[in-house]
């Protein structure tokens, strides 16, 4: 379902104001969504590379009678195929710089604040027009 345009401007509002309170949000977003692309498609190329050497071990196990070769060529192929379709894990905050304080990542409260200040007020006017329902 899209947006209207009043939400879709309030959207972007809400976004610039992030941005603006928080630039090194703003430049890992851009730098993540770079560089998603390029690791979406070497995890899938990754991924579907174990699942063919897999099926190829797979029939070279069938061709000789070798079920502990072709049940590890199965395990193989299931964790190619995991890998492929699954998102790793982003724990960059955690692991990237221990040492970082919580103080050092607490948004400013004077533009924030009253920017949220403002979006409660919005929120609370259109949840009070539907009271009449």
């Amino acid at each position: 379902m899209p947006l209207s345009e009043q939400e879709q401007k309030m959207l972007d509002e809400m976004e610039r104001q992030l941005f603006a309170d928080d630039p090194r949000l703003a430049r890992a977003f851009r730098h993540e969504s770079s560089d998603r692309g390029r690791r979406d498609r070497r995890r899938i190329a990754v991924g579907l590379g174990g699942v063919v050497a897999g099926l190829l071990v797979l029939v070279f196990a069938v061709s000789i009678p070798a079920v502990w070769l072709g049940v590890l060529a199965f395990v193989g192929m299931l964790a190619g195929a995991i890998y492929a379709v699954t998102a790793p894990a982003t724990g960059r905050d955690a692991s990237s710089d221990g040492a970082s304080s919580s103080a050092q990542r607490a948004p400013k409260t004077s533009a924030g604040g009253r920017f949220m200040q403002q979006m409660e007020k919005r929120w609370d006017k259109r949840s009070g027009d539907d009271s009449r329902f």
